[in-house]
């Protein structure tokens, strides 16, 4: 088999790998990176098999529109990635960039197979659990008696609403692994640690009636934090506070996942409707805040949406706080800016950061133990890194180098199984 890397190689984002025997292709994942509008992949592939929703890993779909491959994904992935291709297509049309429409989007959506099992010309194809978010995927590609696993994101540990992968489901001593690498530099504090961490910080914010703003994605990261502080709140953890959602998007999101609980954790499961809250009301607006307030917000990133426009309204006030759970951050992104910069620009202002900016990193992917880990059950021939900075990329290799030989490549190389 032949791997050739067309996107995510050295950089977090625009995820893409093309795999191809003598008789298909196929491409794992067929991303975008959020600061382009898209990127020029090849369109002459079988089928794409889509790792999950984030749209750094499917939001270049809608450029296979006209060419009908065959797209796989697990349900919650095939409906969560229509509703962010339809958000895309509605704010590219407000900027003029009339690439695609609705009717794209509906084509994306009529290829997909909802498949863990995939046969193709002298290529076979198992989907895992990957953790993560809800629906991930990691994906084992069987072809010419050669295996490879390509990992997408993932995560071996447990959320409070997901498991995380259970690495010994996977295919062992593959030919090649792709795993990604976001946080190949990194290991974390344990996972209860953090938590408490977030809500001393929520707390110390709360006694002196400030303003929290929480930026997140309108997938799984918006429906795990709602539900992890309406729950803090019943259980007394958390005194009663105006605690929002603004995400549309989000919103819509959500109902997807009351209608998948047997994706989730056994507690989960056990609710009639687990994603309903009893002390987080959903705004359309941000003119409809009472504060002090929380406020659980898109985009993640600060680019847009009611995260930029209440860090701007926000972020001058000592007495506020911004939590970042995202441990990746896109360089020049208002967020970075504000956490490292202490100012950002707004509508051509300058705004002074006097708000307390908290990163607690509380991700969906695998920290550097979690990579290793990951490395050592498998026993890889050779293992390619993907999706990670290079700094982060060259930390994991130092450390899984003794175990199996390993490659990070650059964008366009070809590497053959």
């Amino acid at each position: 088999m032949k791997i050739e890397l067309l996107g995510g190689a050295r950089e977090v984002g625009g995820s893409c790998i093309a795999v191809e025997n003598g008789c298909c292709k196929i491409a794992l994942d067929y991303g975008v990176k959020i600061e382009e509008a898209s990127n020029q992949f090849p369109k002459n592939f079988d089928a794409i098999i889509v790792s999950h929703a984030h749209l750094d890993h499917s939001g270049n779909l809608l450029g296979l529109s006209e060419k009908n491959p065959v797209v796989v994904g697990s349900d919650i992935t095939r409906d969560v990635t229509t509703d962010l291709l339809y958000d895309m297509v509605k704010i590219q049309s407000q900027k003029g960039n009339n690439f695609f429409d609705d009717q794209d989007v509906g084509k994306i959506k009529d290829l997909w197979l909802t498949r863990d099992c995939v046969a193709l010309p002298g290529m076979a194809i198992q989907l895992y659990p990957a953790g993560h978010v809800a629906g991930a995927k990691i994906t084992s590609v069987h072809s010419e008696g050669k295996e490879i696993v390509y990992t997408g994101d993932f995560c071996i540990h447990d959320t409070e609403i997901l498991e995380g992968c259970n690495v010994d489901l996977l295919p062992k001593e593959p030919d090649v692994l792709i795993t990604e690498s976001t946080y190949g530099g990194i290991v974390r504090s344990p996972r209860n640690e953090l938590i408490d961490q977030f809500f001393r910080q929520m707390l110390s914010t709360m006694s002196r009636k400030g303003n929290v703003l929480i930026p997140t994605f309108a997938f799984h990261r918006s429906q795990e934090m709602t539900r992890r502080i309406d729950q803090a709140m019943k259980d007394g953890v958390l005194p009663r506070y105006n605690v929002y959602t603004i995400s549309n998007l989000a919103h819509r999101i959500t109902g997807y996942f009351n209608e998948n609980k047997q994706l989730f954790t056994e507690e989960v499961q056990k609710q009639e409707q687990p994603f309903e809250y009893r002390h987080v009301k959903h705004l359309y607006r941000t003119g409809q805040i009472k504060e002090p307030a929380v406020v659980i917000c898109t985009s993640g990133f600060g680019h847009a949406g009611a995260s930029l426009h209440l860090l701007a309204q926000w972020a001058e006030d000592e007495a506020n706080s911004i939590i970042l759970t995202s441990g990746y951050l896109p360089p020049d992104s208002p967020l970075k800016l504000a956490k490292e910069n202490r100012s950002f620009k707004y509508d051509g202002d300058t705004i002074s950061v006097q708000a307390e900016v908290e990163q607690i990193e509380l991700s969906g992917h695998a920290d550097q133990l979690e990579l290793i880990q990951l490395v050592r059950k498998l026993k890889p021939k050779r293992t390619v890194i993907v999706h990670g900075d290079i700094e982060q990329a060259e930390a994991l290799s130092e450390k899984i180098s003794e175990m199996t030989d390993v490659c990070i490549p650059e964008k366009g190389e070809v590497i053959v199984a």
